[in-house]
């Protein structure tokens, strides 16, 4: 049975954490690692998953909590628990979230069957009334996934209900990165989706996302300290897919996504300059050099929204057409 690393970051989740920790350690599949990162939360929740732990005796020996020395945020927690990890795949889950009691089994099943790098598994959402919606993943091959993800609000690029064979990490220098707290999955999962050779899919949910929890990254209004992060995630995705991708095949896709971030960053108010200063991006494709002018003011905030939307649209349809 091959060793499967559960990586899990934690901080403010008391709430939610125990239901997270009962369904990982009561997973039906055995050979299992537990990395927890205390990210020196300030509540109990390293006393709740210790709690949990007590009635799991059996799986004592397979826990792992590491504690930061201070808060480093979201990005080095995840980097912290992936150098910590030694199975031969991981799987990540927010602390706020939880699994189905089968998810590491299917999952596992599936890349065994398939011998693929990254097996995604369908999710639901959980709402704090109750409601559960279920999130049908779709079966993409590499590269047509990686598009949609690129030109972004298209295809979720969480890394959460993804087993990744950890080797498409270390292999190709790809980590999660301090000061990345939020959209941090949007500077990790695209890089590992082009370093692996091959995904395939499980369509049961097996992973429950907490939609409304206060802990949940994509819960909170966009703020500037938020589109901050969110550019310095695509500033890197800019500087991977520009030294990685010589044949350029990807480079239309992730121009169609910096249209929405400059869009985002001028929506809250980020000035050129600041924009400038931290991004390297210039645009490549004729399409995107005629729209250049767009991406400077405020004044041409609709347009750029509006040309955003065109284009994605566009791309869409025509990507969707070529694998369909």
């Amino acid at each position: 049975m091959m060793k499967v690393s559960i990586l899990v970051p934690v901080y403010g989740v008391e709430k939610y954490v125990g239901q997270c920790s009962r369904t990982l350690l009561g997973q039906t599949y055995d050979n299992i690692e537990y990395v927890f990162v205390d990210d020196c939360t300030p509540d109990n929740s390293v006393a709740v998953i210790r709690q949990a732990l007590a009635e799991y005796p059996h799986r004592e020996q397979q826990v792992r909590i590491v504690r930061h020395d201070h808060n480093r945020g979201l990005g080095a927690a995840r980097k912290t628990a992936l150098e910590a990890a030694t199975g031969d795949f991981v799987l990540n889950v927010d602390s706020d979230d939880y699994l189905a009691l089968d998810a590491v089994e299917k999952l596992v099943a599936c890349q065994q069957q398939t011998g693929a790098d990254i097996v995604s598994g369908s999710y639901s959402s959980h709402f704090e009334d109750g409601t559960i919606v279920f999130h049908h993943e779709p079966h993409l091959d590499r590269n047509a996934c990686l598009k949609l993800m690129l030109i972004q609000h298209t295809l979720l690029p969480h890394i959460w209900a993804r087993l990744i064979r950890k080797t498409v990490y270390t292999e190709h220098g790809i980590e999660s990165v301090e000061g990345i707290n939020m959209a941090e999955d949007m500077a990790l999962t695209p890089r590992l989706i082009y370093a692996a050779n091959k995904m395939a899919y499980v369509d049961d949910s097996v992973y429950f996302y907490r939609d409304d929890s206060s802990a949940s990254t994509f819960a909170n209004h966009m703020s500037i300290k938020h589109v901050l992060s969110y550019i310095k995630a695509n500033e890197m995705l800019w500087q991977y897919f520009t030294m990685n991708d010589k044949k350029q095949d990807f480079l239309f896709a992730i121009e169609i996504g910096m249209l929405n971030v400059y869009y985002q960053a001028l929506a809250v108010g980020i000035d050129k300059q600041q924009i400038a200063e931290m991004l390297s991006y210039k645009p490549k494709a004729l399409q995107f050099r005629c729209l250049r002018g767009l991406l400077a003011h405020q004044q041409t905030l609709p347009l750029l929204r509006f040309a955003y939307l065109t284009v994605k649209w566009c791309y869409k349809k025509k990507l969707i057409a070529s694998f369909g």
